[in-house]
């Protein structure tokens, strides 16, 4: 970003408050209901583009040292997002299919993944739910 061109973040902000403050009184009642879904979509993108992906990265190596190695051209060739998406698929399918049923190091492994899966995604969808 330089100093005349804002960054996504930035004009995701912008957009929202103009949203909020100008465009959102000049809705007729009916819709500001859709209007502030928007405005919450804006917010959760920006938290989103200033997370830069880290959180997905952080759930996707703590996924793949849980399940058995994916294809090696999958890792390389799909972006992070879509292969963690995969990756949970594939952990619902074994949790469904009862693989983690066993009180063991495997089924504390999954707990605290999926704990930890749930609170990158508070973080990002509605941050005051997640206390750190």
């Amino acid at each position: 970003m330089t100093a005349d061109r804002p960054d996504g973040a930035m004009l995701l902000a912008e957009a929202r408050r103009t949203l909020l403050e100008t465009l959102l009184p000049l809705l007729p009642a009916d819709r500001r209901y859709d209007g502030l879904m928007i405005a919450n979509a804006m917010a959760i993108a920006a938290r989103e583009l200033a997370e830069q992906g880290r959180g997905a990265r952080d759930m996707l190596a703590e996924l793949m040292a849980l399940l058995p190695p994916p294809d090696a051209s999958d890792v390389s060739q799909t972006p992070p997002p879509e292969l963690l998406t995969h990756l949970e698929a594939h952990l619902a399918h074994d949790i469904r299919g009862g693989l983690y049923d066993a009180d063991d190091d495997r089924r504390a492994a999954v707990a605290r993944y999926l704990l930890t899966a749930t609170r990158a995604r508070l973080r990002l969808s509605n941050p005051k739910l997640v206390a750190e």
